[in-house]
């Protein structure tokens, strides 16, 4: 039987919880579930401010700064969740790193340092958290995947190619564990308004955020098509939560319309692909 909702003061996680994204899923967790959160970002002055929010929200916040992918963090973030809390409901696997550039300008170490921190590290939160949640008879895992997880482009190769292992472990685990009461959801964005574009050092003419704060048409564009706020991101991936089931969650107009049409004509997509300049 398919585990349904969220519970009131559930216990949880939520990595890359700084900003964009991450942030706006904790809060909101916090406001409608008074959950009990483990918040792990780089930037610790940054995450303070979203436990403060979280807290301010009807929720409680612990901080565990550092890089996901070191010093075996992924698999301390889930200990500490069980130390301080008893139980783990929740693991949202949201940090994500990337790195530009065309294939012949990156180097081995830059595509394992993006996959660290985009697979192997919620890979491996997920195998310190499904025991527990298995003992407990359910629990529920997010993976925030990519459109770029389902479509790659020139320029975002390395990027695309771990957020498509994370979607194709995410669909695999979900299959896997349906008849164990664990929701998988995955959740594919396109464009996020947000900080990640700034934080990977995306050129201005590249960053949605940027682009959305012009007041041209591209602006108009950017902010009521083509993009979507972080908190929208956070509502929808809330609202699969509190349905139940896993499932898998395209965001964004342009990025649903991409996503069919390479999933039915592919060739017409490599070919747009194939014309895009970086």
């Amino acid at each position: 039987m398919k585990q349904r909702g969220l519970k009131s003061n559930l216990s949880g996680i939520v990595t890359g919880a700084s900003s964009g994204i991450g942030s706006a899923i904790a809060i909101l967790l916090a406001e409608k579930f008074k959950a009990r959160l483990i918040l792990n970002a780089r930037s610790e002055s940054s995450l303070s401010e979203t436990a403060k929010l979280v807290e301010k929200a009807g929720g409680t916040a612990i901080c565990l700064s550092g890089d996901i992918a070191k010093d075996n963090l992924a698999a301390r973030i889930v200990d500490k969740c069980l130390e301080c809390y008893g139980s783990i409901d929740l693991l949202v696997n949201n940090a994500g790193f990337a790195k530009p550039g065309k294939v012949t300008s990156l180097t081995l170490e830059d595509w394992q340092n993006v996959f660290a921190v985009n697979f192997f590290a919620p890979l491996e939160s997920i195998y310190q958290a499904l025991p527990h949640m298995l003992k407990a008879g359910g629990g529920k895992i997010v993976n925030i995947a990519s459109v770029a997880g389902k479509i790659a482009f020139p320029g975002s190769v390395c990027y695309s190619a771990s957020k498509f292992a994370l979607t194709g472990m995410s669909e695999g685990m979900a299959a896997e564990l349906v008849n164990k009461n664990i929701d998988v959801i995955t959740v594919c964005p396109g464009w996020v308004r947000s900080e990640f574009f700034s934080k990977n050092k995306m050129s201005d003419d590249n960053n949605p955020t940027k682009i959305a704060d012009q007041a041209s048409w591209q602006g108009w564009l950017m902010r009521n098509f083509l993009s979507i706020s972080s908190k929208s991101c956070a509502q929808k991936t809330i609202s699969a939560l509190e349905k139940g089931g896993s499932q898998e969650i395209i965001l964004t107009m342009p990025g649903i319309i991409a996503e069919r049409v390479n999933a039915f004509c592919p060739n017409v997509l490599n070919k747009i692909a194939a014309s895009v300049r970086n």
